[in-house]
């Protein structure tokens, strides 16, 4: 008899959280359809991630109140609604990702005496974000709910020394399963040289994020104005930018508005479901985060054989792989220059994907409680 399993994630976006939810549920179909039954419960805001579920055969169901925003009446009928799915369909294993659902699902969950609750941490964003009264406030939720699952899952060291550092959860609790990606095959180069009508002399520096005060888009214009006073055979592309938290947006504009000449040499391009295929055109892969998990995008960049150069956040410094690291502008100019003045080979950069089956039994392994 095959075991039940059940994700949880708030929103059904296309992010890297949710991508992370995809990449389990489709190791899970490919290489443990006769041990485990995968579905997903999720928030509808948005939705991308629905049909990509839906085309490999996953069962998703919709919870109607399940909002990234706090609402005490949405989120008490989120509670509900997450109660009852699982009560309904007797789950072995409830896995939640992100911290609303993760905070409902795993009170729900234990409540109905499911006997496995996992609860990935995709980052500590949503409590770094804050200050003062309001991170203790998030802290205080997370100890309380870490009471109520069996393990907590985190992306690398770094992630679990924040969680014993703020008391989050037991030591026994914890696992560390590194992100991996669904294998990227036959990616064709030109298509983002093509559609912004660039030649080949020019030097695409890219990065692929919404634009939101985390992924620092600001920076990332910064070093832009840093490179274009060394060099100008060089091209800034952002994809993303029609996904706007904030007011990230509007600082964005006002920057190119008073930079000009800088200005040509920036394309931002709204969110594409293509954006793999265009980032096959990138030179160097350029990170201005100032908080992150283990960035998938990082992954499918590595996976391309394109030259990382990243802030120090999250689980940057140790994931696999030549990554170049800094904590400034300067330093972080410094290193795209560099790339951009050697002769480096894709080869050099690409990190072999092979451990995505190690990936998917790692977690095949606490969902069997081992």
């Amino acid at each position: 008899m095959r075991s039940k399993i059940l994700q949880i994630i708030t929103r059904s976006d296309w992010a890297g959280g949710q991508k992370v939810l995809y990449s389990i549920a489709y190791g899970i179909k490919k290489y443990y359809p006769e041990q485990f039954d995968v579905e997903v419960a999720c928030g509808k805001e948005n939705g991308m991630l629905i049909p990509e579920l839906e085309k490999i055969g996953v069962k998703v169901h919709i919870i109607d109140d399940l909002v990234r925003e706090i609402s005490l009446v949405k989120d008490f009928k989120a509670f509900l609604q997450i109660r009852r799915l699982i009560k309904q369909n007797k789950y072995d294993v409830v896995h939640l990702h992100s911290s609303k659902a993760g905070f409902l699902g795993r009170i729900a969950a234990r409540l109905c005496k499911v006997k496995n609750i996992i609860y990935t941490v995709h980052g500590w964003w949503p409590i770094e974000q804050y200050h003062g009264l309001k991170r203790k406030l998030f802290i205080f939720a997370e100890r309380f709910a870490a009471k109520f699952c069996d393990k907590i899952v985190f992306l690398c060291k770094r992630d679990m020394e924040k969680a014993k550092t703020w008391k989050i959860g037991k030591e026994s609790q914890y696992v560390v399963i590194p992100n991996a990606i669904v294998p990227i095959e036959n990616v064709q180069k030109g298509k983002l040289r093509k559609e912004l009508n660039l030649s080949e002399d020019i030097k695409i520096i890219g990065n692929v994020a919404r634009l939101d005060r985390q992924k620092n888009p600001l920076r990332f214009l910064e070093i832009a104005e840093l490179v274009l006073k060394e060099r100008k055979d060089v091209a800034f592309v952002w994809i993303g930018s029609s996904i706007v938290e904030g007011d990230c947006g509007k600082k964005v504009e006002e920057w190119l508005k008073q930079h000009p000449q800088e200005a040509k040499h920036i394309h931002l391009l709204p969110f594409r479901k293509d954006a793999i295929e265009l980032m096959a055109d990138f030179d160097v892969f350029l990170l201005t985060s100032d908080a992150e998990g283990m960035p998938l995008v990082v992954l499918e960049a590595q996976s391309l054989g394109i030259p990382v150069v990243s802030t120090d956040v999250g689980c940057v410094g140790e994931m696999a792989g030549k990554i170049m690291v800094a904590s400034s502008s300067n330093m972080l100019c410094k290193y795209i220059l560099e790339l951009l003045g050697s002769e480096h080979r894709n080869e050099e950069h690409r990190v072999s994907f092979g451990y995505f089956e190690n990936f998917v039994e790692s977690h095949v392994r606490i969902y069997q409680g081992v």
